[in-house]
């Protein structure tokens, strides 16, 4: 994929650098697999072909926009809607023609509450082992972009409360939970940060335990012999 982007002749990409090596592990496992990709934000459509260059031939590329242009990047494989990534009217359509989607990936408008609005919306309907990429938080750090360091509405100290339900069964006080931060934090499997992007990757919630298996330490008994207890359980 990286050498594709360097050498690109068609529609231009705009992409930084130090994401590639996060789009070629998550994509890896899709290539020439029946798989549904959305990408909010098309800008002049380069990085749909990319995917399905890199994707195959059963790959479904799905872009949003809210620019009317970009439907000239159509093509076979991939689908652009127009429209704006926080009107659930427009989500409402894509989840009903295209969903579910094994990778979605906001790099929209950036702004705080469409982010927001689009992963309320759309969270749900990625695969159970799917991911959801949302890029160039460094905005969440910006005022012009409805967030700044530690502003409760930036989609930065959203996901640090996803992380904190994550945990929701251990912390001792008393919250009070919004019911979707729990949702999500259910069928979380990992939450990844990297420069710029976090990286919900979905999974199914499994019973937490911690058991102990193996051969303990010999101990004395009260008559002072010897006990071996092997395979030990709590």
């Amino acid at each position: 994929m990286w050498q594709d982007f360097l050498t690109n002749q068609g529609l231009p990409i705009h992409k930084w650098t130090h994401y590639f090596p996060v789009y070629e592990e998550i994509f890896r496992k899709y290539r020439n697999r029946s798989c549904t990709i959305l990408e909010i934000g098309c800008d002049k459509g380069g990085s749909l072909h990319l995917w399905k260059r890199y994707l195959g031939p059963y790959a479904q590329i799905v872009g949003l926009d809210i620019n009317p242009e970009c439907k000239t990047a159509e093509e076979e494989q991939i689908h652009i809607e127009i429209g704006s990534q926080s009107d659930p009217e427009t989500l409402g359509k894509i989840i009903s023609d295209f969903a579910p989607f094994d990778i979605i990936i906001d790099d929209g408008s950036h702004q705080m509450e469409d982010i927001e609005a689009s992963f309320r919306m759309l969270f749900k309907h990625v695969t159970l082992d799917g991911f959801y990429i949302v890029e160039d938080l460094h905005a969440a750090y910006w005022k012009s972009f409805g967030g700044g360091l530690g502003c409760s509405k930036s989609f930065i100290e959203f996901s640090k409360r996803v992380i904190d339900a994550m945990h929701f069964s251990y912390i001792q006080q008393e919250e009070n939970w919004d019911p979707f931060l729990i949702e999500v934090a259910k069928h979380t499997r990992s939450l990844r940060v990297v420069d710029s992007m976090i990286i919900y990757e979905k999974g199914r919630s499994i019973r937490k335990h911690a058991p102990i298996r193996g051969n303990i330490a010999p101990t004395t008994n009260e008559l002072g012999e010897l006990n071996f207890n092997s395979n030990a359980t709590p």
